[in-house]
């Protein structure tokens, strides 16, 4: 889930500003009555909304087709998943923000998720990996998310254990949309 919760938001989030750019929506958009913190606050909330889906459609999912058990601290596992999704929905605007062409976002988007999710433990168990990868995972969004999940899932872990982890996604994501925010490019 924590795979493509990132390559969904991620891509929808820097493709659609970029089109809309090229096609002058943005443009259009500047000269309304809306502030720009207005503007990236509801095209951030539209990408958070797909990944609120893609969540929820995943959990139910996984719950009826794979009997998933997601532990004693589901509301703790549902607010790991938001706060996760909020940071994508934020970086993934800001890639779009700075990128030039449709090409160029996608390209960095799918290299940016793939190494993402490889080092932060989306494509393996990231305990079989030598010990300078485990704390690579650690600095990286997909490593917390997947950390978490794991803490709260498979180790029944109390949710006071991923207090460090939402901080730091609820952060990464606060400082991504401050940083659109105040660099929003409408053309």
């Amino acid at each position: 889930m924590v795979i493509f919760t990132l390559q969904v938001i991620f891509t929808s989030g820097a493709v659609t500003l970029t089109i809309e750019r090229r096609r002058g929506i943005l443009r259009r958009l500047a000269s309304s009555p809306i502030s720009r913190g207005a503007v990236v606050l509801r095209k951030w909330g539209a990408r958070m909304v797909l990944g609120l889906i893609q969540i929820a459609f995943a959990t139910i999912a996984g719950s009826v087709l794979f009997h998933i058990h997601w532990g004693q601290n589901l509301p703790t596992v549902l607010l790991v998943l938001v706060a996760y999704g909020a940071l994508p929905a934020s970086a993934g605007m800001l890639l779009g923000n700075f990128g030039r062409t449709e090409g160029q976002v996608i390209a960095l988007e799918v290299i940016a998720s793939n190494v993402l999710a490889a080092l932060g433990g989306c494509w393996w168990p990231i305990e079989v990996t030598p010990f300078w990868a485990l704390k690579l995972a650690m600095l990286l969004p997909t490593g917390w998310a997947m950390d978490a999940l794991h803490k709260l899932v498979n180790f029944g872990s109390n949710p006071a254990a991923v207090i460090p982890h939402l901080s730091a996604m609820s952060a990464a994501a606060l400082g991504a949309g401050y940083a659109l925010s105040g660099s929003f490019r409408f053309q």
